[in-house]
């Protein structure tokens, strides 16, 4: 029989709540249908459902004339708020505040004279809305390499590891002359991660559950299957393989922010009944 263990962080965050939770709202307020300005999570099965909803996620802020626009968690482009506020939408902002304060830390620091970099991924929505808040004056780093520049300022994007923020900072300090450094990144992200990394030293099999274009779900598979080889990345029980489980007794379940419990369950009583 096979047992099944679980992180304690595991399921929507709190931002990812926060912004299903208004966006429903407005829905049953007003009824009809609102949109996001590109999916309101990283989660294709959740978007789906909030489709079903009333919920119509939209490319390009150019393509509605009228209505409701619900900013997604990750933030929105500067442009893109300008064009917003230029057709007069009605906005519901369920942009999750740990990634607003991202924004307002690289403002200070651009302030106040800091070549401000960017520790994340640069096709990342909130990276990129955070740049664009900048004016595109910013450095977006993902591996660390140095620049000219003698004053840096440091934010970082709120699902990154705390491993590359020091590696990035280190790789700075051999230029610079001053560094201010504000770590910006998501406590329960932080916090998932570990939890993850001890479990899948505790098993035999470990599986990652959310959408495979979630960039924190993405990077909590690489970091557990450095630990544990027998790792896999999936979306939902229909992408369970029985054959990763023969002679297996042991194995650990976690989820990133924008995975929802319902995907959690199926795929443990799957396990469980395999």
């Amino acid at each position: 029989m096979i047992e099944t263990y679980k992180t304690d962080q595991i399921g929507f965050c709190f931002g990812v709540k926060r912004a299903i939770a208004k966006a429903l709202k407005e829905l049953e307020k007003n009824g009809g249908k609102i949109h996001s300005l590109g999916p309101l999570v990283h989660n294709p099965q959740v978007v789906a459902s909030l489709e079903e909803k009333g919920v119509i996620p939209i490319e390009d802020v150019r393509n509605i004339k009228n209505g409701v626009i619900c900013y997604r968690s990750h933030g929105i482009e500067k442009k893109e708020e300008e064009e917003i506020r230029r057709k007069e939408l009605t906005v519901i902002d369920a942009v999750c505040p740990f990634v607003k304060k991202v924004r307002t830390r690289a403002l200070q620091l651009k302030r106040q004279g800091y070549t401000v970099v960017i520790v994340g991924d640069e096709k990342h929505p909130e990276v990129r809305s955070v740049l664009s808040y900048l004016d595109n004056d910013g450095i977006v780093m993902q591996h660390p390499h140095p620049i000219e520049a003698t004053k840096i300022g440091v934010v970082c994007q709120t699902t990154q590891d705390l491993e590359t923020l020091k590696r990035i900072v280190g790789g700075l300090m051999d230029r610079a002359e001053e560094i201010r450094v504000y770590n910006t990144i998501c406590g329960s992200t932080f916090l998932r991660k570990q939890q993850a990394v001890d479990l899948a030293g505790r098993v035999e099999v470990m599986l990652v559950v959310g959408g495979r274009s979630s960039s924190n779900t993405t990077k909590l598979y690489h970091m557990v299957k450095k630990v544990q080889p027998r790792s896999y990345h999936i979306e939902t029980e229909q992408d369970v393989k029985p054959e990763w489980f023969t002679g297996i007794k042991k194995v650990g379940i976690t989820g990133g922010t924008s995975t929802p419990d319902s995907a959690i369950e199926n795929v443990e009583r799957l396990v469980k009944n395999l």
